[in-house]
């Protein structure tokens, strides 16, 4: 049989039944409150609903998208940041490669071609950085939507139970203001005279209030206190400025004018409050290198992760003053996090060390070779054995495997 024959009298997907036009039709009635409390089973249900609500998937969600916007502005602006400082290399070895053996034409297409692809950065990166910075807010106020929802949820049950105590109340005031008979008609009108808003209404204006309440705040006090949106910042101010290690200004400027990571005024550097051109890249518990940056969020100062972690479980109640130098600060191991940005930096200075150290074996190799002195000892290199020698101490004063 024909495939048309077979499908004959079957409703075409595109068209709907005539059973579903007609509940298409239909309305709902509008809402109406409730005229008694709820019982003693649907309050239950709505405690149970407030208490199971399990949002663990959507959190982890919004945690993986701050994360990949992040890693995107850090990459989009370390590639323009290298190929900036490639252009500028190029430019210095075409000119003097000019000087000594005259202009090179195949050197100067390639350097306008590597001018004409960082132009090309230069434009899109502020934008793509912009965009994902005003991702980044959006996100986390889904997240301050989510946070709101959970608790208007709670409030409802509580509120809920507030109006079943308001309307018993109202009865018993009732039954003793009236002296004769009272029939089942009586108690129906005195329950409605109650005015119950009931769960939905109730729910719908804790909501309404929290959004309101969000609404009013600054950007400052919307993101500037957030850890991802600091976090966000830190990676993102550090990529643009890799190069010339500026500072990130205090939170309290991140939106008073558009700062996007570009140049300052000289009279705003006296607001800068993190001094980062002097960046150890020691620990200072374990005087190691840090491999692994874990920071306060109590006082900021970073130690190798490994080196805090066992230092602080030693303690009685895993609690401890911070053992920098001059700060009282006390702090648990819960006050911690992953530092990417301090380990950015530390392997800058690992680079740039090896980089001086490279240069200054080449020339004490030659000098050595010279003297006929095979044994030379570079000073960076006496510093990091004391240092780690210093920390070793340090650790088995206090009673902990310096390995």
């Amino acid at each position: 049989m024909p495939l048309l024959q077979r499908n004959r009298g079957r409703p075409r997907p595109s068209s709907p039944s005539h059973a579903q036009q007609n509940r298409r039709a239909v309305r709902l009635p509008e809402y109406e409150p409730p005229e008694f409390p709820l019982d003693n089973a649907s309050r239950r249900a709505l405690a149970e609903l407030s208490n199971n609500l399990d949002t663990r998937k959507y959190e982890e969600q919004l945690k993986q998208s701050i994360t990949l916007l992040t890693n995107n502005v850090r990459d989009i602006n370390d590639r323009y940041v290298k190929r900036k400082d490639e252009l500028d290399n190029l430019k210095k070895k075409h000119r003097s490669q000019s000087e000594d053996d005259g202009e090179d034409p195949v050197e100067r297409k390639r350097a306008r071609l590597e001018e004409a692809a960082v132009m090309r950065l230069r434009e899109a990166v502020p934008t793509l950085t912009a965009d994902c910075e005003s991702a980044v807010r959006q996100v986390i106020d889904l997240r301050v939507e989510l946070e709101d929802g959970r608790k208007a949820i709670k409030d409802t049950v509580q509120k809920v139970e507030v109006e079943l105590e308001n309307a018993n109340a109202a009865d018993e005031d009732q039954e003793h203001s009236q002296n004769g008979a009272k029939n089942e008609d009586d108690f129906i009108l005195g329950n409605t005279r109650h005015r119950l808003l009931g769960p939905l209404k109730i729910l719908k204006h804790e909501q309404e209030k929290a959004a309101a309440d969000y609404a009013t705040k600054s950007l400052e006090q919307r993101y500037a206190v957030d850890n991802d949106y600091i976090g966000f910042k830190r990676l993102w101010w550090d990529a643009v400025h890799s190069v010339d290690g500026k500072p990130l200004p205090d939170a309290s400027r991140w939106f008073s004018h558009n700062n996007d990571g570009g140049d300052d005024d000289d009279e705003d550097q006296d607001e800068l409050v993190i001094a980062e051109e002097h960046i150890s890249i020691y620990c200072p518990l374990s005087m190691v290198i840090m491999e692994e940056p874990y920071t306060s969020t109590v006082c900021k100062h970073t130690f190798n992760k490994p080196a805090i972690v066992q230092f602080l479980r030693s303690q009685p109640g895993h609690r401890a003053k911070c053992p920098q130098t001059g700060c009282n600060k006390e702090f648990s191991i819960k006050d911690f996090h992953d530092d990417p940005v301090m380990l950015r930096k530390v392997r800058r200075a690992q680079a740039e060390k090896e980089r001086q150290n490279g240069d200054d074996e080449d020339e004490d190799g030659a000098d050595a070779e010279e003297e006929g002195d095979s044994s030379v000892l570079h000073p960076e290199s006496v510093k990091a054995e004391r240092a780690r020698n210093r920390g070793n101490q340090l650790l088995a004063d206090l009673g902990l495997d310096p390995e």
